[in-house]
């Protein structure tokens, strides 16, 4: 699922207040992060993900590889915060 624009644009606006729910360690994406990631998501449909990384590229690398491994949607990424967005299973219900 390609996220459109306008929803992109709603997504990082509803994220200003949230705090990051976890952070991903030199050690790289493991077995438990992405779990813990899915758990998360499953609650939430949007959470932020801090990454350890010393540059961007490796920062936009880890962001893709967490993105593919749990799967959701990279919304986008500032800095070392990465925005992941699942929509919920059921669509009439609200997003939290």
């Amino acid at each position: 699922m390609a996220i459109s624009g306008k929803l992109r644009r709603e997504l990082t606006a509803r994220s200003h207040h949230l705090k990051t729910m976890l952070t991903v360690a030199h050690d790289g994406i493991t077995d438990q992060i992405v779990a813990h990631v899915r758990q998360s998501l499953a609650r939430h449909d949007l959470i932020k993900v801090r990454v350890s990384a010393t540059t961007a590229a490796e920062s936009d690398a880890a962001a893709a590889q967490l993105a593919e491994r749990v799967p959701c949607e990279l919304v986008r990424r500032v800095g070392r915060v990465v925005l992941l967005y699942s929509p919920p299973e059921d669509a009439s219900i609200p997003c939290e």
